[in-house]
């Protein structure tokens, strides 16, 4: 794992030449989070949330693959909030944010996301597709949910989460992903791998 010195190096490196090291931009902020003895970047609730409409899905179906722009066509809805106003997340609600940060990873890093412990003690847990793979560039998709029992507000702009980076090892560098290059949440692809495909198309759809 990375610590804070090692880090700055990498946005200090990106800042001399974008196609290399950490590239966050804005990375004002971000590097304001970089304090001795600590080892992520802080990043921000950018102003996008895609919720799914109760009102229009009765179920989501697993075995029928969708594209993530036709799902998000039928059972989403995306709001818009401007820096300044609250974004109310009630008792059980699930919606996508993203970061107000666009990061792009070097090659050679990968990082994983996690929520700041503050915000999950009073009940929204931010949890994420947590791995972020070598090469990926786009701002960050968050999945929130209230798991507490009273609304919480958010706000554009609040400190939501913090990436921590690890060196690489072994395997090829770079990475080609659906999800990159993204500034708005997104519900993502989904589609069964070949053995699930054919677990579902069999008479019986048990494996063995």
């Amino acid at each position: 794992m990375l610590g804070n010195d090692e880090i700055r190096k990498s946005l200090d490196e990106a800042a001399r030449d974008p196609h290399r090291g950490i590239l966050v931009v804005p990375s004002v902020e971000a590097t304001k989070s970089l304090k001795p003895g600590s080892a992520s970047l802080d990043f921000r609730l950018g102003r996008w949330f895609l919720a799914i409409q109760q009102t229009r899905t009765s179920e989501i179906d697993l075995t029928k693959p969708r594209g993530s722009g036709e799902f998000e066509a039928q059972e989403g809805k995306m709001y818009y909030v401007p820096f300044g106003q609250k974004f109310v997340m009630h008792p059980g609600r699930f919606v996508l944010a993203a970061t107000l940060e666009w990061i792009r990873m070097p090659e050679t890093l990968g990082g994983y996301i996690t929520g700041r412990s503050t915000i999950g003690r009073r009940g929204l847990v931010i949890e994420t597709a947590a791995g972020l793979h070598p090469g990926f560039s786009g701002c960050v998709t968050l999945e929130l949910s209230n798991c507490g029992e009273v609304p919480v507000a958010v706000v554009p702009g609040m400190k939501i989460c913090q990436i921590f980076f690890h060196e690489l090892q072994g395997g090829s560098k770079g990475n080609e992903t659906s999800l990159g290059g993204r500034r708005k949440p997104t519900f993502g692809n989904y589609s069964l791998d070949g053995m699930l495909a054919q677990m579902c198309s069999s008479d019986n759809g048990t494996l063995g």
